[in-house]
């Protein structure tokens, strides 16, 4: 498949906003949040995985998205973390980091003959995170004392993202959406790396943080 910088660039966005949506429901099945009855079966990436049909869940998940579809391609947003806290926000339990470095050609000119094996590169990609996805062990909720207890469905997430500097590119995000979706900082948290993978148009690290305080 010949096909123009321009228009594998496009793809490569299009394919990666698409990876953030499977991975972000796919998390959620695996989190165990909601009831699996709640969850369809799709395939992708030659991968089973499965979407939330929890119509909340889905607008939630597509109105982020499509805010940072723009700050993405501009590559002013590189990391995203699903956050899953207890009914108070600060008390982070498990956050899961994505992060994607999209290598492009500046030049729009350029055409490529193997356009097909570059975007199947891509899919290997996703394929080996989602892979690395199935073998989390979901958390439990915390240990709290008696007066305090809660249960698994005290556990919250929500979605946050990070902005980076690239070239002398300027912000352009509303500040209400940005305060609500920042990714914030927290010293009590371990990082682990899930799995980081490597290709010709995409680089991608998926990782893990958990509290370090043993629940």
């Amino acid at each position: 498949m010949r096909v123009t910088e321009k228009h594998l660039r496009d793809e490569v966005f299009n394919r990666c906003i698409e990876f953030l949506d499977v991975t972000l429901h796919f998390i959620l099945y695996i989190e165990q949040i909601y009831s699996k009855d709640l969850f369809e079966k799709r395939l992708k990436y030659n991968q089973i995985v499965y979407e939330c049909q929890d119509v909340d869940v889905q607008n939630y998940i597509s109105e982020f998205l499509n805010q940072i579809k723009v700050l993405f391609r501009k590559q002013l947003v590189d990391q995203i973390a699903f956050v899953m806290t207890t009914t108070r926000e600060e008390d982070i339990l498990r956050r899961y980091l994505i992060e994607l470095h999209p290598i492009l050609e500046h030049s729009s000119n350029t055409i490529h003959t193997n356009g097909s094996t570059l975007l199947a590169e891509l899919d290997s990609n996703f394929s080996a995170c989602l892979i690395e996805l199935m073998r989390q062990t979901p958390i439990s909720p915390p240990s709290l004392s008696t007066e305090n207890e809660i249960d698994e469905n005290d556990v919250h997430w929500k979605l946050q993202m990070r902005l980076c500097h690239h070239g002398n590119n300027k912000f352009e995000i509303d500040d209400t959406f940005y305060e609500q979706f920042k990714l914030t900082t927290n010293s009590q948290l371990s990082l682990k790396q899930l799995k980081s993978t490597h290709g010709h148009r995409l680089h991608v690290q998926l990782m893990c943080q958990e509290n370090k305080t043993e629940r």
